[in-house]
């Protein structure tokens, strides 16, 4: 595999918003092996992003200002 990486969160939202089926991540792999669009090699190295620590040490997340939902008057 090149150094691109494969976006099965994206692949699987959009077969989900095509065709309604919401597939699990094997399920996405194994039709794109299927269909020739990746190779059986290339699945198989494919890291399923759980969260950004898992590619950056120093990742945290952190509310720095209030959100333009805090800004409205009920």
């Amino acid at each position: 595999m090149s150094t691109n990486q494969i976006n099965l969160h994206y692949i699987r939202a959009a077969i989900k918003a095509n065709t309604g089926i919401d597939l699990e991540f094997d399920q996405v792999k194994k039709y794109l092996v299927e269909e020739k669009l990746i190779t059986q090699a290339q699945a198989n190295k494919i890291k399923i992003l759980k969260n950004y620590n898992d590619y950056y040490e120093d990742f945290t997340c952190s509310k720095s200002s209030k959100s333009s939902e805090d800004n409205y008057e009920t």
